[in-house]
Formats: C-alpha cells, structure tokens, sequence
C-alpha cells in the first residue's frame, strides 16, 4: 500500500490542485485593481482559445514580481530547479501569473540534456531575470528583455545604463510602434506573450493553447503579433511556449487556478510542467500587510 501511495505520488505530483488552506477568504475585487481577464475563441485559420489579462498599472494597485525555485547550487551555474508555478505563485497577494523565460537543463558528461522536466531539475534561465532590483539570470542588452522601472512603467529591451526592478526575457520582439516585426507562416505552437500601450502603462498578458487538434491548435509569430496589436499593443514581445505556456488567476472561492490548457500531457491528463520562474501580478496592498 505504502509502494503505491509513494508511486501515485511521484507520477501525479504535479496534478494536484491548490489546497483549501491556500484560498482567501476574502477575493479581492479585480475590477477596483485594474485588472480583467477575458477568454477569446478565433476559429480561423484554425481554432485557437486566447487567454488575456489586461493590467492598468496608472492605479499603481497591482505590481509585478518575478518569482523563482530555489537555487541549487548558490554561484554554480545552475539558476533555478523547476518548481510548480502553481506554488511558486502561492503568496497570498498574488492575483495571476504566467510563465516568461526560456531556459534549458545542462549536459551529462556525454553531453546529452535530460529535456523529461522533473521538479528539482538544475536549469539555465535565459535572459534578463530578475525581482527587486536584483537579477538572479543577467543577459547583455538585448531587444528581447521585458522589464519594469522604478515608476512601474513597463519597458522592452535594456541597455547598460537600465536600473531593472523586476526582469524577464523573451524570444522576440513581434510588435514595434504599432507595427508588426515579424513576416507570416511558421510553425504553430501554444504561446505566451507580453505586451504594452505606448505609455508603459497598460500591460497585456496573454496565452494561447496549442497542440490540441480540434480546440486550440496554437498559432505562429504572425498570428500572435496580430493578436498583440488588435487588442492595443504599441510593443510586444514573444515569451517561452510550447508545454510551458501557462496562465494562473485567482478564482472565485479564493485559489489559484490555471485557466489554460498546458500541452503537455501524461496518461492523457494534462500535466502542469514545472518551471524555473513566473512573473506574478500581486494586489500591492495585501503584499504590503504580509511582508
């Protein structure tokens, strides 16, 4: 009995749901903090759910912070272990989170790189990475970082001189001034994207479900650049996809769900990859309170 308790453990570890000691009791009111979500459906040319957190940072009530697993080997090259995002989004402030960075394993002594993610597992996080002024990954200035400054305006791309609150990094800019940069066709996959007004001040989160003939069999660089710019992006940039693309909110009875549906499948259950990171929206004046 005790063999198949510890079995049922390890293969469905990463299914089990938030528990009850986990739920607020009191939902905070996301209208008040300037912060909706809305699940768009397109059906051409093929069939996609559109997953989209629109943010107004001008009311200065949500603010953003990067959270990451533990570090498994201090000033070794490792920057992260994969963790939960679901726990790693479990502080009592946070309203939503998505995932952001690439990042990959390190090679055996063969060189092979062990790509079945495991929770635990030493990563190298890619690009700009970082949370309170302090980066855990850095990265030389680039157009593909997302990050936000001191007045809590969000930025794309950094140079040497930036002072980063909090950090992350994407693949590719696909919007720029209203326009798109990137050309049509390409591969098709679930993704995850950040994107902004012209101001800095109005932040778009969005995730599209992928890989799932029939429902939402994701879209290329493209396509999701014209989803950026229909919804008012000015710039946008293109996160990590494929398996890791992920979107948790906040639900109703007070804990935190994730509202897409992640790729990645195990006995034809959908499996929620472990990550090194994810970028969470916290309602600033819980987060004070419970520092």
């Amino acid at each position: 009995m005790l063999i198949v308790l510890i079995m049922h453990v390890l293969l469905f570890g990463d299914f089990v749901e938030a528990t009850p000691e986990a739920r607020l009791e009191v939902v905070p009111d996301f209208k008040k903090l300037g912060v909706s979500y809305t699940l768009k459906k397109s059906t051409g040319p093929v069939p996609n759910r559109i997953h989209v957190l629109r943010i107004n940072l001008d009311l200065g009530k949500v603010e953003p912070v990067v959270v990451f697993g533990p570090d498994p080997d201090g000033d070794g090259p490792a920057e992260a272990s994969l963790a939960d995002p679901r726990k790693m989004a479990s502080h009592s402030s946070v309203l939503a989170f998505i995932n952001t960075n690439p990042w990959d394993s390190f090679p055996d002594g063969a060189g092979r790189k062990n790509r079945k993610w495991y929770s635990g597992q030493p990563v190298d996080i890619h690009g700009l990475a970082g949370t309170g002024g302090k980066m855990r990954s850095s990265a030389a200035p680039s157009n593909t970082s997302v990050w936000f400054d001191k007045e809590g305006c969000v930025r794309f791309g950094h140079q040497p001189d930036d002072e980063p609150i909090v950090a992350t990094n994407g693949f590719q800019m696909i919007l720029s001034k209203g326009a798109l940069t990137v050309g049509e066709g390409g591969a098709r996959h679930p993704r995850t994207a950040i994107g902004s007004d012209k101001r800095g001040k109005t932040l778009w989160l969005v995730v599209v479900d992928g890989r799932q003939r029939g429902y939402s069999e994701g879209m290329n660089m493209h396509e999701l650049a014209s989803v950026m710019k229909g919804l008012g992006c000015w710039t946008a940039t293109n996160m990590d996809g494929g398996g890791s693309s992920v979107m948790g909110l906040l639900n109703q009875d007070g804990s935190m769900k994730v509202v897409n549906s992640p790729s990645d499948r195990f006995l034809g259950r959908v499996k929620i990859r472990p990550l090194p990171m994810v970028l969470t929206l916290r309602d600033v004046t819980r987060s004070q309170n419970t520092r």
